[in-house]
């Protein structure tokens, strides 16, 4: 169309309601002692503002070239004075929002030269693309749909605004801490913004050039309505591919953002590596309680410490410590408490939803024993971090508020620069799990649950007291801020050690919350009652009363023993079998017989098949408890589908069919998903090893002979084994032990001498004693075939290692087999000795290349869709459902593995080259470095603007308050004031001490005047 010449001050349209949408989103989102602020800001204010700004920095010698704002403040000077003379209503309140925030952007970030030379940086970047609109008032009055211009203008300035407002309305300290990883996250953004700025002014220049005035000033006025440029060539075709143009931008980048956030996510989860058993365990035991889902409600009812933790604000305890006998039900219990408060925190924010806010997080951790990835601090640590990252909330509408609000998305940014900073392909140190974790704690979003259960079954006192200090300081540091922001519910045996530790934290740091036997009658009472509707024995009434209420009266509260009860029970072959069992004075006292009778009725209903049924029965529990790392379901099938007599491995003859688990264990064992194994409680363990039927030292012999002629294989040791061998052994599953085998075997020849003698003979007996003895002879024939397979390979038995504990060797002095052990044994305790680059290699050259080229081909097969093996059986169930392997013994990706290629060689480089360059897309050094400095060097070289250092045009110098000796930080204390400046430094990288001769910055002046020393010395 072409348009006519028309007055100012004419109302306007669409672009009117998208101006004043835009200021009412962000102003829903201030915080409200800062929205008044706001409101009564003005363009006067802010270059007050920048006066005395600039007034100070010139009192303190440290000045920051305030002029790159000038740009920007001009552009929007214009835009609030065009809006003005086109007749808009609202424009001083729209316009708040703009001076607003940069008054409240230069006051806060006034305190920390490198945020406020970021903030000018992107206002400078911004106002290079922000045209003097008053020159293009003609075109907005002579074609009012052209003032969507103006509409997007606003807008794009209001996303900077409302992104830097989100980082800098933090508590100044937090705000410190994440600003230099979140900003340097944030180029994309800006460069972005920066683009959509420079569209905007292209489209107003390309239409509106008939109709400049070079001569309006930003107070300059029109005197008519009248111009002489000419009529402006502006059709509604243009308008519309303009709006277009402008709406595709912004979602490209969205979704190119959003991808981007999903893959720094998935970096820093990878990173992390938390277990991923802890959700299988969430999963199981939720499915404990899926009999009856009601049960267990009486925690909170019945406990006021319990309901006041979950749902007052503020709640008289922030830490509670719920502890109880072992079998009572505990960990059951935790897992419902993290149900309904996830579901409270999802309803709607009316009813009964209203005592849990909305957006607040649970998190929980189920420590195991014999787990180490569960049993230990850093562990713990690892999963609630791993929790916390997962819970970032990541949309593809880089308009969307929800994307805006999510606290866990915000510190993505930090987890990303600790991945690149701290090397390691893994997080491997508590101190820095800690760091991330003070601050996911802190920006957790309205209110963080931390659930706990079972840190009596950490692997040690030390892991326990570590885990209640941080999590209670954490509390207690939250509190200061917030009380009852932070919640943290420990649920534990109450041992002589919980005991010293939660005494440690203070009487009135904790509530204390002690579980009683009668808690669980009636739960245990239905559970009984639910669990006989399961099978069909035609009970009365009056039968089943008997056998609730002798069920409930035998299990004195430990559901435990209600449980395992019921599977005695219900294993009877008929009604009087079952009523027989639960006769008065029939039913086992305690766990530890209820353990010895439920094997005792899986025995004998195992031998009814076949002895063979019972005796595999038996290998799979004894393994299960003295396995050196849990085992994973496909290394029990392995187990089972080797016969060492005739050295062969068949997966298809042997295997177990996972369907049938319950034939053999009952329910004493879960197959979890992902391949994991579990025992069903922790009691099983320590009362299976003390039964008739499972003697824990005669296992491990077991497991190291079965090792040992595991690897004595022709597929390991063999020097002319050719590849069509291997692919012929890989169909047949002869590589599914290999894993635990390769990496575990010295460990089992290790617990033998330290722990098994007692399995042999006494000393000084005749040789046929020996010769006749099954363990003496398994073990000598294992012994010999794996010295005879690596003679080559293992160390010589006359080159003894300096330090080796003969004393452990002596007591198998008169065995048959003591020459091969102590030779193994020599040759072991000298590669455990070793460097850690050398005890992440398998110790035996030919044991490594046989699992390389084994995994290589096994990885090929692997990645073919629907790969088989033989008939309908998959790779994946003889192999597990990961075949890409690290290559590093002792890490745990060398047997949980990954499911594709690029996820372990990623994982891999990590380890070789750990340090990374922060810029994602940096093409001098794709691979990282190996060492922290080479990477400090890198950025310093081709990224200075990421490096520590001050910007080239400026010397800073960071200012602290008068009269204030501690950092407001990380709260150390200093004597001098000029060592707290030093310090605070320190937590930036910031260098401001510049040498006058060379340029190298230092962080000290004293510093810096020494080197400057160097340089008159060697003038002289």
């Amino acid at each position: 169309m072409s348009a006519s010449p028309r007055g100012v001050g004419l109302h306007f349209g669409p672009e009117d309601r998208t101006l004043v949408e835009a200021a009412r989103k962000f102003k829903a989102a201030l915080d409200p002692k800062h929205a008044q602020d706001f409101e009564q800001s003005t363009r006067a204010l802010v270059c007050g503002d920048l006066r005395l700004l600039q007034a100070q920095q010139q009192e303190t010698l440290a000045l920051m070239n305030l002029r790159r704002v000038q740009m920007f403040l001009d552009g929007v000077t214009s835009l609030q004075t065009v809006l003005t003379e086109l007749g808009f209503p609202e424009v001083g309140e729209v316009m708040a929002c703009i001076w607003g925030p940069m008054r409240f952007l230069f006051k806060t970030a006034n305190v920390n030269e490198r945020a406020l030379d970021h903030i000018l940086e992107v206002y400078q970047r911004l106002g290079l693309q922000i045209l003097d609109l008053t020159e293009y008032r003609q075109l907005f009055v002579a074609c009012p749909p052209a003032r969507v211009a103006l509409a997007y203008i606003y807008q794009d300035i209001l996303s900077f605004h409302a992104i830097a407002y989100k980082l800098f309305s933090l508590r100044s300290s937090l705000w410190a801490k994440l600003q230099r990883a979140t900003w340097r996250d944030l180029e994309n953004t800006f460069d972005h913004l920066a683009a959509t700025l420079k569209q905007h002014a292209h489209f107003i220049e390309q239409h509106g050039s008939p109709l400049r005035d070079r001569h309006a000033g930003a107070g300059a006025r029109t005197d008519s309505g009248y111009f002489d440029g000419g009529p402006v060539d502006l059709s509604a075709r243009d308008i519309h591919r303009y709006e277009s143009e402008y709406d595709q931008a912004r979602h490209r980048f969205g979704a190119e953002e959003a991808q981007r956030k999903l893959n720094q996510k998935e970096r820093v989860l990878r990173w992390v590596d938390a277990p991923g058993k802890t959700e299988q365990l969430h999963a199981t035991f939720r499915q404990t309680r899926a009999l009856c889902p009601e049960s267990g409600s009486w925690i909170w009812g019945h406990h006021d410490e319990v309901s006041n933790w979950m749902t007052e604000d503020p709640p008289a305890y922030s830490t509670v410590w719920v502890h109880g006998r072992k079998g009572l039900g505990k960990t059951t219990l935790a897992s419902h408490i993290v149900d309904n408060l996830r579901s409270r925190a999802a309803k709607p924010g009316d009813g009964d939803g209203d005592d849990v806010p909305d957006g607040a997080r649970v998190c929980y951790f189920y420590c195991q024993d014999q787990d180490d990835e569960l049993a230990k601090y850093l562990g713990i640590l690892k999963g609630l971090l791993h929790q916390l990252v997962s819970a970032a909330a990541i949309v593809t509408d880089e308009g969307d508020d929800d994307n805006n609000g999510d606290a866990a998305l915000l510190l993505l940014p930090f987890c990303e620069d600790k991945v690149s900073s701290t090397g390691g392909s893994t997080l491997q140190n508590a101190e820095t799990a800690q760091q991330l974790l003070e601050v996911l704690f802190e920006h957790g979003g309205p209110r963080l649950y931390v659930v706990v259960d079972g840190l009596d079954e950490c692997a040690a006192a030390t892991e326990v007291q570590q885990t209640v200090d941080f999590l209670t300081k954490q509390v207690a540091r939250c509190d200061a801020l917030a009380q009852g922001r932070l919640r943290v519910l420990l649920v534990s045996l109450s041992t002589t050690e919980m005991r010293k530790v939660m005494a440690r934290c203070g009487r009135d740091a904790a509530g204390v919350v002690e579980l009683e036997a009668d808690d669980n009658k009636e739960d245990i009472r239905l559970f009984v009652r639910r669990k006989l509707g399961t099978r069909h024995f035609n009970l009365s009434p009056d039968d089943e009363q008997v056998i609730e209420d002798r069920v409930v009266n035998q299990s004195e509260g430990l559901f435990l023993y209600a449980h395992l009860a019921m599977e005695y029970l219900l294993k009877q072959m008929n009604k009087r079998d079952l009523l027989s069992k639960v006769g008065r004075g029939m039913l086992p006292d305690g766990i530890a017989k209820m353990y010895d009778e439920l094997l005792a009725t899986i025995k004998a209903r195992l031998e009814e098949k076949s002895p063979q049924h019972w005796e595999k029965a038996k290998l799979l529990l004894g393994w299960l408890v003295c396995a050196h790392r849990p085992l994973k379901w496909h290394e029990i099938q392995a187990i089972l589908a080797f016969d060492p007599d005739s050295r062969v491995v068949d997966f298809d003859m042997g295997m177990i069919r996972e369907d049938n688990i319950d034939d053999f264990l009952g329910s004493l064992v879960q197959v979890l998903k992902g391949d994991n194994i579990r025992l069903l409680h922790s009691t099983a363990r320590e009362h299976l090893v003390n039964t008739r039927y499972i003697r824990a030292e005669s296992v491990q012999c077991d497991l190291a002979a079965l090792c040992l002629r595991y690897l004595s294989l022709r597929c390991f040791a063999a020097p002319d084994y050719p590849e069509d061998e291997r692919r012929t052994d890989i169909v047949h599953g002869y590589f599914s032990f290999q894993d635990y085998a390769t990496a575990q075997w010295w460990k089992h020849v290790t617990s033998v001498i330290q722990h098994c003698r007692s399995v042999f003979p006494a000393s000084g007996l005749p040789p046929d004693v020996y010769h006749d003895d099954h363990y003496t002879v398994l073990l000598s024939e294992s012994l010999d075939a794996f010295v005879s397979a690596y003679d080559g390979d293992l160390r010589p038995l006359d080159d003894v290692h300096p330090d080796l504990p003969a004393d452990h060797l002596a007591p198998f002095q008169d065995l048959p087999f003591h020459a091969a052990l102590a030779r193994l044994y020599n040759h072991i305790y000298a590669h455990q000795n070793r460097p850690l680059e050398e005890r992440n290699r398998l110790g035996i050259p030919r044991l490594d290349a046989a699992v390389a080229a084994s995994r290589a081909l096994i990885e090929l097969d692997h990645a073919r869709p629907g790969a088989r093996t033989l008939g309908a059986d998959t790779m994946a169930a003889y192999y597990g459902p990961n075949a890409f392997k690290c290559p590093r013994a002792l890490c745990r990706f060398y047997h949980d593995g990954f499911a594709a290629a690029r996820d372990r060689d990623a994982h891999r480089d990590r380890h070789d080259r750990p340090y990374v360059c922060p810029r994602r897309d940096c093409s001098f050094a794709p691979f990282g470095f190996s060492s922290g400095k080479d990477q400090q060097r890198h950025v310093r070289t081709y990224h200075p603007d990421l490096g520590d250092g001050p910007s080239a045009f400026l010397q800073m110098t960071r200012r602290v308050e008068q009269a204030r000796f501690r950092c407001n930080i990380c709260s150390k204390s200093f004597t001098r004031n000029i060592n707290l400046k030093g310090h605070e430094r320190s937590h930036f990288g910031e260098r401001p001490y510049a040498c006058s001769t060379c340029g190298k910055a230092f962080a000290r002046l004293n510093d810096c005047r020494r080197h400057e020393k160097i340089h008159k010395r060697n003038a002289a």
